[in-house]
């Protein structure tokens, strides 16, 4: 969903389409169940294959079939990613499925309304949490804080910041294009793009952090924290869609016939440009979170020769851990030397 956004988004600034607000607030739902859906698999999938316990095919089956509630009621017939689409989508048939969300989210994640969860601010809330049931992200934390794993691979959190479209078009089609793509770097410094970084500002996820950085008892967290968090962000836009009080927003492409478009994946930010000459695409180029995140010196890595020069007996267990946390997207080997 994320990639489909933000490649109509790009197309419609490189064509000075309007998008209408409509459109905008159906694609951000669907990316948000995205997310849902993603954060909801690292939680009852990887989770727990990182502690060696097995996974719940029913949870699984759960999430995949919201999953595809959320897609069949807000495709728009297939146009949703349509540069310039005009689309509706069945407001009760979502509100039903972000009801659902809700409800899985009590169950198989947090054991309590995800409201409740959020209000949990200190280390102590979130061990008397982690202490008190048997759910996957549970278990988990409760393993990081008896191991005094939290604060292991602490990094400083250095985020992509919000770079214009003018000096974004520059490094995504000039002559270190090619360089900028594979090892992206924002003034000198490769940056983050995860759940972490966009949560820094939460109470909690202050709390975790020890003057240096944040270990992976944070990033865990924050995952969490992002996944509490998204059936309000839903609601708030189905709210937004009842008013039916914005209209189409014309928007400019940032040169002659180049667009640049930004959306906040699952994983991070994802970023499209493209060139449109005379309705052909010249030239598309993607920037995705995990080139940001798995710079050779980015925090991931960092973060992993942190733990693998700790001297732990479960370094390689807190390895994989910590790479889960980051979410490459893609399959990865690990070996420790």
């Amino acid at each position: 969903m994320a990639q489909g956004t933000t490649a109509a988004m790009a197309c419609e600034r490189a064509l000075g389409i309007a998008t209408f607000a409509e459109t905008r607030r159906i694609r951000d739902i669907l990316m948000l169940a995205e997310t849902a859906r993603e954060h909801l698999l690292r939680v009852v999938m990887d989770w727990p294959r990182c502690m060696a316990t097995a996974t719940d095919p029913a949870t699984l089956r759960q999430v995949m079939g919201l999953d595809q509630r959320f897609r069949l009621a807000m495709a728009g017939g297939g146009t949703v990613f349509e540069p310039g689409g005009v689309i509706t989508c069945d407001i009760a048939a979502v509100e039903a499925a972000v009801a659902d969300l809700s409800d899985l989210l009590e169950a198989a994640v947090f054991g309590e309304p995800a409201e409740t969860w959020l209000t949990r601010s200190t280390l102590a809330d979130l061990g008397d949490w982690a202490h008190a049931g048997k759910l996957p992200a549970q278990l988990l934390l409760q393993r990081t804080l008896r191991s005094g794993a939290m604060q292991i691979g602490s990094v400083s959190i250095d985020a992509v910041p919000d770079i214009d479209d003018a000096d974004l078009a520059g490094m995504l089609f000039g002559e270190d294009a090619e360089q900028f793509i594979a090892l992206p770097t924002w003034e000198g410094r490769p940056r983050e793009t995860t759940a972490l970084s966009r949560q820094a500002w939460h109470p909690l996820i202050q709390v975790l952090g020890d003057g240096r950085g944040h270990g992976i008892g944070a990033r865990l967290a924050a995952r969490l924290v992002e996944l509490a968090g998204l059936p309000d962000r839903m609601t708030a836009l189905i709210e937004a869609a009842n008013t039916g009080s914005e209209g189409g927003e014309a928007v400019d492409a940032c040169g002659d016939g180049v667009g640049i478009a930004r959306s906040e994946a699952a994983r991070g930010r994802l970023i499209h440009g493209v060139e449109i000459q005379h309705g052909l695409v010249e030239r598309y180029l993607i920037v995705a979170p995990t080139e940001w995140n798995f710079h050779p010196e980015g925090a991931a890595a960092r973060a992993l020769a942190l733990i693998a020069g700790s001297g732990r007996s479960d370094a390689r267990g807190l390895a994989d851990l910590m790479i889960t946390a980051f979410d490459p997207c893609v399959e990865y080997s690990l070996a420790v030397h």
